[in-house]
């Protein structure tokens, strides 16, 4: 059995039925997993490197899957099949995500599911996908080796309008209010104050990090 850690694991139980790209597959025990698990019977997992790529490949040869699970050396979604439904993107920064998807527009046209997991500028992500055909249609957050992850499940859709507080914390999440959720943002008002009782910031500073930590406060 192919062990996953809490994030990935995360990840694997949001996926559908489907025919995915992973795209930054790394070792490829994500869409091993979903091999495993019957929700995907072939798959692509994309590397844009060619160190990591032979890694990925040779994992995959080593599981007996690669007839199943493709390798590709690719740049993004530059390569991608046409037969590929989903895409997993997880394990970089929201920006490059952003990028990424904006490089190869006509490629998404055929894509239903987007699962992302991005580790800074998770706003910027919300906000392009809602502006480009997608709607949330699930979030989790998880913390593992004290980082918290927020997954984020995107769907097609007609017209996604999305709140500036949804774009910030998640429609889900703000809803949901997990203590993990409740954990992360109270770390970041103690940050604050933290920053805020060293002294010796511009009062531009003082007020910007104030209005933050009662903005935060607000949907505590």
């Amino acid at each position: 059995m192919v062990k996953l850690s809490k994030r990935l694991r995360t990840i694997h139980d949001l996926v559908p039925k489907c025919l995915p790209a992973d795209i930054g597959s790394d070792h490829g025990k994500l869409m091993m997993a979903l091999l495993e698990s019957g929700k995907i019977e072939k798959g692509y997992a994309v590397e844009n490197k060619e160190g990591p790529y032979e890694k990925l490949k040779t994992n995959l040869i080593k599981a007996g899957v690669i007839d199943r699970i493709i390798p590709l050396l690719s740049d993004g979604l530059e390569d991608l099949p046409s037969v590929v439904d989903t895409l997993i993107i997880a394990g970089m920064g929201g920006l490059n995500i952003v990028n990424i998807l904006k490089k190869h527009p006509r490629k998404l046209l055929r894509i239903k599911t987007i699962i992302v997991d991005a580790h800074s500028a998770i706003p910027n992500v919300r906000r392009h996908l809602c502006s480009i055909g997608y709607a949330i249609a699930d979030e989790k957050i998880v913390k593992e080796n004290n980082i918290f992850y927020e997954i984020i499940k995107f769907i097609r859709a007609d017209s996604a309008i999305i709140s500036d507080e949804d774009l910030e914390f998640g429609p889900f999440l703000r809803q949901e209010k997990s203590a993990v959720f409740k954990e992360k943002y109270q770390n970041r008002i103690s940050e604050i104050e933290s920053i805020i009782a060293k002294g010796s910031l511009p009062k531009e500073r003082i007020n910007s990090l104030n209005d933050e930590k009662h903005r935060l406060k607000r949907y505590l």
